[in-house]
């Protein structure tokens, strides 16, 4: 099974080009994930990526690269390390009024090319129903490859997607004229026995795109963990008297429904559940609960909950199936929110694997209680969701204050909450009700980020998240150099040097990239050690010169634009060992650099 970050990760001999990533919530230790993969780094169960991949991978990758997460849908990370402020560079949010719709497709476009021919391009798309999140849920998804020989599958409606995605995440790479032709002249490698028919972005244009199903059905499988009635009843009718349907959802959405109206399952020969899955951009914690172990997306731990969603009809030998972002409701399928669903006509195994997990489900007993709704919960979420779409804020700086100013006062009505901002990982500060600028202290300029944390809180329990606001003046280069400075001490920074003159991959470099202190060097009694092989040596410059005049070149713009900012990192945390390194490091590069350049 291709897990996501294999997905991401660039096959051997090719570089990413540009990324765009969809999705409704989004966990910035996610993101990160997500870029070391697509930068080339092989991360498994027990690898998480170190510092000098991060860096690599972030300069190689900014401005090609673009993340589109729901507004209020970016979790607050525990564990907030300077180098996350980094990502404003990457992530956008959508300003979709989540009492209306929701950004809600899950879908990753990938351009790559050659190595050794930039020319040769190859497309990569990811389709499911998986969030950029820690969870780990039950969920569907689907890999496709480009091929440039005509031998693959043409796909309706798929270039319009990507085209759509790609217009809105407004990548200057990307040029939607020169893609559109590129897009024309592939078909795509599908998996195994499976044809795909199309592959589409729902959104405000789409009138209920849920199959006509009328036809002879053998078994009609509908898998969703979120439900409406409309739906619920019309899948109760596809097919005809001897069509077995089974239903598989979560418990509290199953009890919901009958507890509404009994007859709602009527139709269905089987209700089956599953637990409800973990989400947690869009569940309010209580205050002071956090998971400070931060588990990474590739450990292996079993899945918690029903995230899958898909509709499968099928016979003895073959099935049709949808699946993609959609919950079986009308608001995902009736053009309300943005989605993207693929359908295919799938082979008997598919088929079977899927009967297998239904197979897992246990039978949905009802229950003459009712669903409490918890009452925080929905203060807090309804909150939420009128901040992120109307609560706009932006930041001024003026020396070290930080002016955080919003259109307006805060759009609360009820006086039970409470609203607090913080810049990441900073401390939380109450804003007024009636306010419209918090003026906070001690915040350098080259610190500053699009990141904004927002907080509620109604008795025991909290909604946060992270909000964009642009910056007055904005992040640029030299914030990127100052972070990424003060995230790389002197020896890290000799070993992100080395692996770029000699071009191989860094298992070690600066130890993992969230460790909270770099241990790379450390002896037993925690003093640093003067390692010179952690220097370039002169035949290791001389060669890379000698193989590729621009991997010199390249290596020579990062000594001129950190060597400065590394060596004064180094002198506010007294690391004389580490000057004493960038100082025999210098003596060499000046020379050879003048003679070479």
């Amino acid at each position: 099974m291709l897990s996501f970050t294999d997905f991401l990760r660039p096959p051997d001999g090719w570089i990413t080009e540009q990324a765009v990533l969809a999705t409704y919530s989004a966990d910035l230790v996610v993101v990160v994930t997500s870029l070391l993969a697509l930068g080339g780094a092989v991360l498994d169960q027990k690898r998480t990526g170190n510092r000098v991949e991060l860096v690599k991978s972030v300069e190689a990758l900014r401005g090609r690269v673009r993340v589109m997460a729901q507004a209020g849908r970016i979790t607050v990370p525990n564990a907030p390390r300077s180098i996350l402020k980094l990502l404003d560079r990457f992530v956008r949010v959508v300003d979709a009024d989540e009492s209306v719709r929701s950004w809600h497709p899950k879908v990753t476009i990938i351009r790559c090319h050659q190595v050794d021919d930039v020319e040769n391009r190859m497309w990569r798309l990811w389709l499911g129903s998986r969030n950029l999140t820690r969870a780990f849920n039950w969920e569907t998804g689907l890999v496709l490859t480009s091929r440039s020989d005509s031998r693959g599958q043409r796909i309706s409606n798929l270039n319009d997607l990507i085209l759509g995605l790609i217009k809105r995440a407004n990548l200057p790479a990307l040029n939607p004229t020169i893609v559109k032709k590129e897009l024309a002249e592939i078909t795509w490698e599908c998996p195994p026995a499976t044809q795909i028919q199309s592959i589409k972005l729902l959104d405000s244009n789409s009138r209920n795109e849920l199959p006509q199903l009328t036809n002879n059905l053998e078994r009609l499988f509908l898998v969703s963990p979120f439900l409406d009635d409309k739906v619920v009843r019309l899948a109760s009718k596809w097919g005809n008297e001897n069509t077995r349907r089974t239903l598989v959802s979560t418990t509290m959405e199953l009890q919901r429904l009958y507890h509404e109206d009994g007859t709602v399952f009527n139709g269905f020969q089987n209700v089956l559940m599953q637990p409800l899955p973990d989400l947690p951009a869009e569940d309010p914690q209580l205050v002071g609960d956090a998971d400070e172990s931060e588990p990474t997306e590739s450990e292996e731990i079993s899945p918690t909950g029903l995230h899958a969603k898909l509709i499968l009809a099928a016979s003895r030998s073959h099935g049709r199936l949808w699946m993609g972002s959609p919950n079986a409701t009308m608001r995902g399928w009736g053009g309300r929110n943005f989605e993207t669903v693929a359908e295919l006509s799938i082979g008997k195994d598919i088929v079977e694997a899927i009967e297998d997990f239904v197979g897992c489900s246990q039978s949905f007993i009802p229950t003459s209680g009712t669903v409490e709704v918890d009452q925080d919960t929905e203060a807090l979420e309804e909150a939420r969701k009128l901040l992120s779409a109307h609560w706009r804020l932006r930041q001024r700086f003026e020396g070290d204050l930080l002016h955080i100013v919003a259109e307006r006062s805060p759009p609360l009505d009820n006086t039970t909450l409470q609203l607090e901002i913080a810049v990441l990982g900073g401390t939380w500060t109450v804003w007024p009700i009636g306010q419209t600028e918090l003026v906070l202290v001690g915040i350098p300029l080259w610190q500053r980020t699009e990141f904004i944390q927002v907080r509620l809180i109604r008795g025991e329990k909290m909604a946060a998240w992270i909000q964009i606001a642009p910056c007055d003046p904005p992040p640029d280069e030299t914030r990127d150099r100052a972070l990424v400075s003060e995230y790389l001490d002197p020896r890290t920074f000799l070993t992100w040097l080395r692996s770029l003159l000699t071009d191989d991959a860094v298992s070690s470099g600066g130890g993992d990239w969230d460790a909270e202190d770099n241990q790379s060097s450390m002896q037993s009694d925690g003093q640093q050690t003067l390692d010179l092989g952690l220097l370039p040596t002169v035949e290791e410059i001389l060669r890379a010169w000698a193989r590729d005049v621009q991997t010199f070149v390249s290596a020579d713009k990062k000594v001129v634009s950190y060597l400065t900012e590394i060596r004064q990192r180094a002198r506010e945390r007294n690391d004389l060992d580490g000057l004493q390194l960038l100082e025999l490091f210098e003596q060499t590069w000046s020379t050879l650099s003048s003679e070479l350049r």
